[in-house]
């Protein structure tokens, strides 16, 4: 009797080996990789691997209720016989089976409940989230269109240059940068949509052009409604626990990074910073003829919001820098580096993007410094900048893939790269700062006026309008 009962009570090493290997194949099938990112080639048919899954723990623990139900039956015939006119040590066999069946029946239950969780956690792990089918599907029409199109400034192409290609390697959407001051974009922008021409997808010009491109009605304002990375979506991953919209171009344009402003450059040999303990120092005459400044009256320098909305400046410290100091009004940036490394001037202000010439030539070991503002009475100023913000064109050309673009270049890996480039901190604050200059690490100590995400400061640039007013009258402009 116990060589006819060994067959059918020996249940675990089957029922295990058939729940494992199940596991196994489709956990090797479906990749050993949980982390879903977002692919170049989108699958054209998701397969829910989680139900894939269950359904074959399902049929192993079904097959294990029928072994176990055949060893019942068998191990009650057992007994039956044994009631029947069995031997003392026949008796005593059957026991010995009755209990070591008991036992392993015990056994695989119990080894069966076990690989149920596994299973179900392995399938949690290796599904497909709701967000990565709807990318994949966005991206596979995103592919389709094959580009996006974004208008920006000639030298911010320059710098996310490296980006835009590993975009366009990660994704096969190639990025076509439509370069032109952001003036000229603005216009650019208005005469096709005046002619019914729809060309660009994105914008990545400064704040002042951007509302420019607002005020003709060019936006689109549901930015948010374009991210699938829920990553993105989380406030809690963002500074101060909310997505930034500079002022006036709420859900129309999104900040991705923000620094200490450089308000000044200056050079070393000929300017001792411990001296200067107010802007006002910049234009009391010590530096009479030794000013030289990117055209303060043209958009682009967020100086002048600064200067005109702080108490202590103000108009007064504008008509000085403009009219009294002899200061020389450049159009191209390198100009004011070129005379500012060579002695020619002491102070460059403002600088816009040459701020980062400058700190280019100081690694080189030039007679050259950027000033942020610390230590002085009027205190420092957090920008968004030039290259921080990304806007939606209405009508866009390639619907698909300006969401594609949103979402990646969002994307907590890409702006650790991007601040590494521009020296402009991440928003996102689950973004390193391990490759960022100190010095345009945000000090969550310091109170920093951030005029471009202030709500009580005028979003109608009234600084650039001053300026402008000023340069007319004295027929500068």
């Amino acid at each position: 009797m116990r060589k006819a009962l060994r067959p059918n009570m020996a249940l675990r090493g089957p029922v295990l080996l058939l729940l494992l290997g199940a596991i196994a194949l489709l956990v090797a099938a479906c990749g050993s990789d949980p982390t879903a990112t977002p692919r170049p080639t989108p699958t054209a048919t998701p397969i829910d691997t989680g139900a894939i899954v269950q359904q074959a723990v399902q049929e192993a623990l079904s097959e294990a209720e029928k072994q176990l139900e055949e060893a019942t039956a068998a191990a009650a015939k057992a007994r039956e016989a044994a009631a029947a006119g069995a031997s003392a040590a026949q008796k005593a066999a059957v026991a010995e089976v009755l209990a070591a069946a008991e036992k392993q029946l015990e056994e695989a239950t119990a080894a069966a409940a076990k690989a149920r969780d596994a299973a179900a956690a392995a399938a949690a792990a290796i599904a497909i989230p709701e967000w990565q089918l709807k990318y994949d599907a966005v991206l596979e029409a995103a592919l389709a269109e094959g580009e996006v199109v974004i208008a920006m400034g000639g030298s911010a192409s320059r710098n996310y240059g490296p980006r835009f290609d590993a975009f366009e390697n990660e994704t096969g959407i190639k990025v076509i940068a439509a370069t032109g001051r952001g003036s000229q974009q603005v216009e650019k922008i208005r005469s096709e949509r005046e002619a019914k021409l729809f060309t660009t997808d994105l914008w990545m010009t400064g704040v002042t052009s951007t509302k420019g491109a607002n005020n003709i009605g060019a936006l689109q304002d549901n930015f948010l409604e374009h991210f699938i990375r829920p990553d993105i979506l989380d406030a809690n991953n963002w500074m101060d626990g909310k997505q930034w919209f500079p002022n006036g171009l709420e859900n129309t344009t999104m900040a991705f990074c923000a620094s200490p402003n450089v308000q000044f450059s200056y050079n070393t040999d000929l300017v001792d910073p411990s001296t200067l303990k107010s802007y006002n120092d910049l234009v009391d005459g010590r530096f009479n003829g030794m000013i030289v400044g990117i055209l303060p009256w043209e958009p682009g320098q967020t100086n002048g919001e600064f200067w005109i909305n702080t108490p202590a400046l103000g108009a007064a410290f504008m008509d000085k820098l403009i009219l009294e100091v002899d200061a020389e009004w450049v159009v191209d940036g390198q100009q004011g580096v070129d005379l500012l490394a060579n002695g020619v001037k002491a102070i460059f202000m403002p600088t816009g993007n040459a701020s980062d010439d400058i700190d280019d030539l100081r690694e080189q070991g030039l007679p050259v410094a950027n000033h942020l503002g610390d230590g002085l009475a009027e205190g420092s100023v957090l920008g968004i900048g030039g290259t921080c913000s990304v806007s939606i064109l209405k009508d866009a050309p390639n619907p698909n893939a300006q969401t594609i673009f949103l979402n990646w270049w969002y994307s907590a890996d890409n702006l650790h790269a991007v601040q590494g480039i521009t020296n402009d901190q991440s928003l996102r604050n689950d973004v390193s700062s391990n490759n960022l200059d100190p010095q345009y690490i945000r000090n969550p100590d310091i109170k920093y006026f951030f005029p471009e995400a202030d709500p009580d400061v005028d979003p109608n640039n009234p600084g650039l309008a001053y300026a402008r007013k000023v340069a007319e009258e004295n027929g500068l402009r």
